[in-house]
């Protein structure tokens, strides 16, 4: 799998590589100036992204009280029933492990729900930094007249040099 990977992300290196090796007049009559920057850093340091994280939180803490609620009653509702199955009727012990059981099932519904929800505002937080970063790499990139910009990890670069990584000046310009 891994060299699979290794051969997915070294092609369109190789690509870039063999068009400005070819001699095509349009690269060749350029400096070629490459940048590179990790993505992984940009997530892990960017107060705006962080600031995003903490917004998705907080939507989650208030998505997630109306499932423990409705877990601690399920839990009550269990005590109940351990404590008085003694003294229920047959119907009675059978209409409470029913109500239960469906309880259980609801709050499985809703944690499913939950996860959904979930899943969408990281997909949506995804996109949002994705094109805020993808805004500022445009930018960067004209205005420091790069001719390749190559993600680190996804090109597949195990070594470079500090000069050509731009990852801090993304940093410094994202919100």
């Amino acid at each position: 799998m891994k060299n699979k990977r290794f051969k997915i992300a070294l092609v369109p290196l190789l690509t870039v590589f063999f068009i400005i090796f070819t001699g095509t007049s349009q690269v060749s009559a350029q400096i070629l100036k490459i940048g590179v920057f990790d993505l992984q850093k940009i997530i892990r340091e960017s107060k705006t992204i962080e600031g995003y994280r903490q917004e998705i939180a907080k939507s989650i803490e208030e998505k997630a009280r109306p499932i423990m609620a409705k877990e601690e009653s399920l839990r009550a509702m269990e005590d109940r029933f351990r404590r008085q199955i003694q003294g229920l009727s047959f119907d009675e012990r059978r209409d409470l492990e029913e109500k239960i059981t469906n309880e259980a099932k609801e709050i499985k519904r809703m944690r499913e729900d939950l996860d959904i929800q979930i899943r969408k505002m990281d997909r949506d937080l995804t996109a949002k930094a994705n094109k805020e970063i993808d805004k500022i790499l445009k930018n960067i990139a004209e205005r420091e007249n790069y001719t390749i910009i190559f993600e680190k990890n996804a090109a597949g670069i195990v070594h470079l040099r500090d000069t050509v990584d731009i990852t801090d000046k993304i940093l410094k310009q994202i919100k």
